[in-house]
């Protein structure tokens, strides 16, 4: 697996998928900080630290076309708090400061950036719910507050924020806060591959967030029990975890 840097953003090759920039970062202080504490063994036995080739994770640091660094990682020391670590065309094995093989022991897959959407939920004053059956538009309205005690004293209480839908009736905030919730910061499970935007067909449901801009969640005809979905904020077709897509619809049942 190969990871480059482009225009600020990590990416897994050769299809160029962005990868979790906090994982990659993981990596990056494990190269650039590594550390050879103590020399374990300088007879050439590598299998019994998962040196061998077969159990050993090659990495290869570049500074453009120049290679910067490399070494060989085997597996994690009993204490827990070294791994065992040779370098190219030595013998010697050493114990490298800190438990991080797992940093390294991502498929393609699992390094993959699994977000889908984010954005801050207190910039969204306007949700739009589209679906074969008709449209559900919510917006924000404030709500002056009534005089305490018949009094129009300074210090009343403040303005109550709402939601109300197109027809003017007030809508449960809490159900709304919780759809907020779950798409300010959505993970997909898996990405469809095979499958791109285009052939994913028309959505069936979409809702579109209005804040500072708009952010979009679709979703597609279903296939073979999983559903298909995308957003505005990537580039490909993913499905969500059962219990999310759950949570989602039900958000959307509550505040038809």
């Amino acid at each position: 697996m190969s990871l480059s840097k482009k225009d600020g953003v990590w990416q897994i090759e050769p299809k160029g998928y962005p990868a979790d920039q906090a994982k990659v970062r993981r990596m990056l202080e494990v190269v650039t900080g590594l550390t050879l504490t103590d020399l374990v063994s300088d007879s050439g036995s590598f299998e019994r630290y998962d040196l061998g080739e077969a159990g050993r994770i090659a990495v290869r640091a570049f500074a453009g076309e120049s290679l910067s660094r490399e070494f060989f990682l085997g597996k994690t020391a009993p204490t827990h708090q070294h791994t065992f670590v040779t370098l190219p065309d030595d013998t010697r094995v050493f114990h490298a400061k800190g438990g991080f093989r797992r940093d390294f022991a991502y498929s393609a897959a699992e390094l993959r950036n699994m977000q889908v959407l984010s954005f801050p939920e207190d910039e969204i004053t306007k949700i739009a719910i589209s679906s074969q059956v008709g449209e559900t538009v919510l917006a924000q309205s404030e709500i002056e507050p009534e005089p305490q005690d018949g009094s129009e004293e300074d210090g009343a209480s403040p303005r109550r924020i709402v939601w109300k839908n197109q027809e003017g009736k007030e809508v449960s905030t809490p159900e709304v806060d919780a759809l907020l919730s779950t798409l300010s910061a959505l993970h997909c499970e898996t990405y469809l591959e095979e499958m791109s935007k285009e052939q994913a067909g028309e959505p069936e449901t979409t809702i579109t967030l209005t804040g500072k801009s708009d952010y979009v969640l679709s979703f597609h005809p279903a296939r073979e029990g999983k559903t298909p979905a995308s957003s505005s904020a990537n580039g490909y077709v993913f499905v969500l975890a059962d219990y999310r897509q759950e949570s989602i619809e039900n958000s959307i049942k509550s505040l038809k």
